[in-house]
């Protein structure tokens, strides 16, 4: 009965061990992961507000061409306005700048893959090891 006790409470400490040994494991992927998101999250708040600044200049532009194009329909019976041009100009222009903030902004997204690749790395390299672990012990 003595024996059966001992293989009991070594049972249990192999359990408890082995639960300790997994938490660790999750806990240190987990770091690799915030700290890998952490600096994928750096690039979006650079990204994200440019994208922002480039919408709202597209609409402007977008308000300012359909403005033109107002004007060139009321004017088509009475010729054309000097401040028909202008509206063109702006709009133009802001299109312009939109589209260097958005081209910018997605350079940006390109060049910094957002894919946390170092913690699928380590997973992988876990899944390795786990599966060769697997087949030594079936051996």
């Amino acid at each position: 009965m003595t024996d059966h006790t001992i293989q009991e409470r070594s049972l249990s400490e192999v359990v408890s061990e082995l639960k300790l040994e997994a938490r660790e494991f999750v806990q240190t992927r987990m770091q690799i992961f915030k700290q890998e998101l952490g600096t994928k999250a750096s690039v979006l708040k650079m990204a994200v507000p440019l994208f922002a600044l480039a919408v709202v200049f597209a609409w402007v532009g977008f308000l300012a061409i359909t403005a033109l194009l107002a004007v060139v329909i009321a004017n088509a019976f009475t010729g054309m306005a000097g401040w028909m041009w202008a509206f063109l100009i702006v709009g133009g222009a802001y299109f312009i700048i939109a589209g260097l903030c958005a081209a910018f902004a997605w350079g940006e997204l390109k060049q910094r893959s957002l894919v946390p690749k170092h913690t699928l790395q380590v997973l992988k390299q876990d899944q390795i090891w786990l599966r060769n672990e697997a087949k030594s012990q079936t051996a």
